[in-house]
């Protein structure tokens, strides 16, 4: 067996270990960075900067078919990348959130990609039930421009950004990563134990 591929399944085992069931409550934000699986062109040329050598990574079907948490009255802040676009929409469909808009965070450095180098990550907004819009004149900006850190990072900011525009609503982090954050309920195979 190839020694990354070894790598791995190691990390899955561990993985596995780890996952907790989703909470039973039920909360009115979701902030979401699934963990897609990208198709390469080929799995054993392609293969050298993918997810898969990070974090075990899912399928759409496998995303799709998972029974979020939402309150009936619910946002969802889903992270996308480019290719994975269609995915993600497909995703929010079928987690019965209909979409309404993004966010583009521009990054300060170029990463992989076909057909463009890829310089952003887009962050798609869906409702399901009764969700308030930001007030008018408080919407923040389309484009977030904020620099890169490790691996799938996401930019503090926009949870910053999520906490002012819904400050009472109880908030889950899904595929967190990292320890407690007050105000937030966080799941995934990397946080921290409390």
């Amino acid at each position: 067996m190839d020694p990354k591929q070894r790598r791995r399944n190691t990390r899955e085992r561990e993985l596995a270990r780890k996952i907790k069931a989703l909470p039973r409550r039920r909360f009115g934000l979701l902030y979401v960075d699934p963990p897609w699986r990208f198709q390469p062109y080929s799995r054993i040329t392609g293969m050298d900067r993918a997810a898969d050598n990070h974090y075990p990574t899912m399928t759409t079907k496998e995303i799709a078919a998972l029974k979020v948490p939402a309150a009936p009255d619910c946002v969802l802040y889903l992270w996308a990348t480019a290719p994975m676009l269609r995915d993600a929409l497909d995703v929010m469909s079928a987690w019965g959130f209909t979409y309404k808009s993004h966010m583009v965070w521009i990054k300060n450095h170029q990463g992989t990609g076909y057909w463009f180098r890829n310089q952003h990550e887009l962050l798609l907004i869906g409702t399901r039930g009764r969700v308030p819009a930001p007030a008018p004149g408080t919407q923040w900006s389309s484009a977030l421009h904020a620099p890169r850190s490790a691996h799938s990072v996401k930019p503090s900011a926009v949870r910053r950004m999520l906490e002012r525009q819904f400050p009472t609503t109880p908030k889950l982090e899904m595929f967190a990563r990292g320890g407690r954050i007050r105000g937030w309920t966080r799941w995934g195979a990397e946080v921290e134990d409390e």
